[in-house]
């Protein structure tokens, strides 16, 4: 009776990214948040060889929805390999101000397409041995495509992402359906390249949640 007591209460003790199931798919949404991609100066260069500023620009790219979805593999107990894929539809905005005829500040807006595909490593943190809560640290790369309006242009680049955040199981069972839950993530989605005017990278913050299934 002793052994079968404490065989129990180390089946409860398993953290939530130990549950049953090699095999996780998940489907959920996340916001994007504004990303800044460069300023400028339009100059006109004068007769007497100098620089003269017309106006001023700041782009942008506005904070937006996306759709993700994820499929997973888990390699060990706390170690879990990810392909991802995302879309979302943010606007562009180039402001445009400080024209030296005194004309008005304007923001010239269109909508972009943006396509992620890439992969990841998750790694639960093995010290919580919660029976349904288990929080991770995450971290991935992969290819960002953008499509201007009407598509007109593609522009492509790169994205990486470091973050962390929770999955909480709903349900265990037997049967080719192994588990259940939620997942709730924060990170950090660094850009490089795709519509941008400064080279270099660029960072937004992005919070999602999804639901989660474990075969």
């Amino acid at each position: 009776m002793l052994c079968v007591a404490l065989s129990a209460r180390d089946a409860r003790a398993q953290p939530a990214g130990a549950a049953p199931g090699r095999l996780e798919v998940s489907g959920g949404g996340s916001w994007i948040g504004r990303t800044s991609i460069g300023a400028a100066d339009a100059n006109e260069t004068t007769p007497s060889n100098g620089s003269l500023r017309l106006f001023t620009t700041s782009s942008d790219l506005a904070a937006a929805p996306a759709l993700d979805v994820r499929i997973g593999v888990r390699l060990l107990r706390t170690i879990a390999v990810v392909a991802e894929a995302g879309y979302s539809r943010p606007d562009l905005r180039v402001a445009v101000s400080g024209d030296t005829e005194n004309g008005a500040p304007v923001t010239a807006v269109e909508k972009i397409q943006q396509y992620t595909i890439g992969a990841g490593v998750v790694w639960y943190v093995p010290a919580v041995r919660s029976a349904r809560l288990a929080p991770f640290v995450e971290g991935g790369g992969g290819y960002l495509r953008q499509l201007h309006e009407r598509a007109l242009l593609v522009q492509a680049g790169r994205y990486y992402d470091i973050g962390g955040g929770v999955t909480y199981l709903l349900s265990t069972r037997t049967g080719w359906m192994k588990a259940t839950g939620v997942r709730v993530d924060a990170r950090a989605v660094v850009r490089i390249d795709g519509v941008a005017f400064t080279s270099g990278s660029h960072t937004a913050p992005s919070v999602g949640a999804s639901f989660f299934a474990r075969f």
